[in-house]
């Protein structure tokens, strides 16, 4: 309980300090290193059907809005931009991100991102990066379906900020300064579409959806840039089928989901991302949506999700599943 209790009030003293100006510089507050080199990755052997599922949140979500998106596979709540969510398409789509209105689930604006291409863009974090104070876009170019491709992309760039003149417009950012984080994994090929930031370490995790079971690969940070470069398996799960990860602003909580389930854990104390989810997770409420592939924490530690349309004939709707206060 103490534990809990000063978990607590580490995350309610992050997200008081939180602003799209003044992003709170949590790698100065938690010193980590660790041997990547000469990791062995866990392995877990855990029930699925057997898990407990959360009282942090209530059961139902609501229901936000349709969202005109035919194939959403990413979602990121914005820290510039008060009360608003980015998404993305996949394959076959545009290097385009869609700004959404976290309240009624409208298209904004569409931000057309230079320097990248969509191969395959399955997932996106808004975390810190390498300049402090200031909050980054990360999205995964690292869907795969056939696993035949010899490397794969994750894109880094500051937010951009909503201007009240872009409202409806499609903004072409050609001049967008972009990282890209060339990678191969250390095993072979793989089909992923969850990706999640750790904002103590700056760690980028990744979660494979195809095999037996779900696999944890690591990118630590600093990240090399332009260049190809082989990243660590870290451990891997007892489920399978991974669609969509996240991670809130403070670290204190990851969810991890396929298109029946939302895994979950919160983290302890002086605990590292790994340690975190080398442990059992309790499941959070969902509700079946026609293809979800999206999942986002908000700042006041609410989640949404997002579904791909069914058929091309169903509108996904954005949900929303509330905090609760009293558990």
């Amino acid at each position: 309980m103490i534990a809990k209790l000063l978990l607590l009030f580490i995350s309610i003293v992050f997200l008081f300090s939180c602003s799209s100006d003044d992003l709170p510089t949590v790698t100065e507050d938690y010193p980590y290193s660790y041997d990547w080199e000469n990791h062995v990755p866990f392995t877990t052997s855990y029930s699925t059907f057997s898990l407990n599922v959360t009282d942090q949140y209530y059961s139902y979500p609501d229901t936000i809005g349709g969202v005109e998106m035919s194939e959403a596979s990413g979602l990121g709540w914005s820290i510039k931009n008060p009360g608003k969510i980015w998404s993305h398409n996949d394959s076959g789509h545009t290097n385009t991100l869609f700004l959404l209105d976290a309240e009624t689930g409208n298209i904004v604006a569409r931000y057309k991102i230079g320097n990248t291409r969509n191969l395959d863009w399955e997932d996106m974090e808004v975390s810190v990066g390498p300049v402090e104070g200031e909050s980054y876009i990360y999205v995964g170019d690292v869907g795969d379906n056939d696993q035949k491709r010899p490397d794969y992309s994750i894109y880094r760039f500051k937010e951009p900020l909503f201007e009240e003149s872009h409202r409806g417009q499609n903004i072409n950012l050609v001049d967008l300064e972009v990282d890209r984080i060339r990678f191969q994994y250390p095993d072979g090929s793989k089909d992923t579409e969850s990706l999640l930031v750790d904002p103590y370490t700056k760690d980028i995790f990744l979660v494979t959806k195809r095999g037996a079971v779900s696999m944890l690969y690591v990118l630590p940070y600093p990240q090399p840039v332009d260049e190809l470069y082989t990243i660590y398996k870290a451990g891997e799960f007892s489920f399978r089928q991974a669609s969509a990860g996240t991670s809130t602003l403070d670290g204190s909580r990851v969810m991890i989901k396929n298109r029946v389930e939302i895994y979950y854990w919160e983290r302890q104390p002086g605990e590292t991302m790994m340690e975190m989810l080398s442990r059992v997770p309790a499941k959070a409420p969902y509700v079946p949506e026609p293809q979800g592939e999206a999942i986002t924490f908000d700042l006041d530690l609410n989640y949404y999700t997002l579904s791909e349309e069914l058929n091309s004939t169903t509108v996904p709707n954005l949900y929303k599943y509330n905090l609760n206060k009293n558990p």
